[in-house]
């Protein structure tokens, strides 16, 4: 595993540096599977899509990490936000997770959609938060997430029913960008760096069994 942490004055430092990373693999003639988060990560989602929206993207495969289950476009969805802040990548295929269906069905159709992508992708890279808990895409301590099988899962929350790529998922990605900001997650970042913790207590942990691993941490 290839791990670097760096710290940024910028948003646009970390949105510069992925597109570049996806842009090379394009210009390559390759197929590029993209994930984006929710949260705090959106703006810098939205700063990726202005960077290259003017480039062939035809090869370009774009999904959520996770997203919250409820009706289409209902105000708590990481798809809408992402929308909403400006994310639009018209001639990337986009595949949203929310079709107006059970949480059971729209679980198996985004597990389904995410084992086809796998299967043609010739790189796959994401862009992750982490929370204070630990806690990446909508992977929380203790969910069955951590440790499922399947590509995909949901299950229940205090605030929000989840649907989540699984760590089995991440595990399968090429390269992983973390974007942090504030003094909080200091110690998430510091345990990634130098602990070994069990990734049903701190999720995050799963993040260090993909190849290639930056975090920026906004100062």
């Amino acid at each position: 595993m290839n791990f670097e942490i760096k710290k940024v004055e910028k948003i646009e430092e970390v949105a510069n540096f992925i597109a570049s990373s996806i842009l090379s693999k394009l210009n390559e003639g390759k197929r590029v599977l993209f994930f984006v988060p929710g949260g705090s990560a959106i703006l810098v989602a939205v700063k990726i899509s202005e960077i290259l929206k003017d480039n062939d993207l035809k090869n370009l495969v774009v999904t959520l990490t996770d997203e919250r289950y409820g009706d289409l476009d209902h105000f708590n969805s990481n798809y809408l936000q992402l929308t909403e802040k400006g994310f639009v990548l018209k001639e990337a295929k986009i595949i949203s997770v929310l079709k107006g269906e059970s949480i059971e069905d729209t679980t198996e159709k985004f597990d389904k959609n995410l084992a086809e992508e796998f299967a043609l992708a010739d790189y796959k890279i994401g862009l992750f938060g982490i929370g204070t808990d630990g806690h990446t895409a909508g992977i929380l301590p203790g969910s069955v997430g951590v440790a499922s099988e399947r590509l995909a899962c949901h299950y229940d929350t205090p605030t929000f029913r989840r649907i989540t790529m699984t760590g089995k998922a991440i595990k399968k990605l090429d390269e992983v960008i973390v974007f942090t900001q504030g003094i909080e997650k200091d110690a998430v970042i510091k345990d990634l760096q130098e602990k070994d913790i069990d990734e049903i207590i701190e999720p995050a942990q799963i993040l260090k069994k993909v190849p290639l691993l930056t975090i920026f941490n906004l100062i």
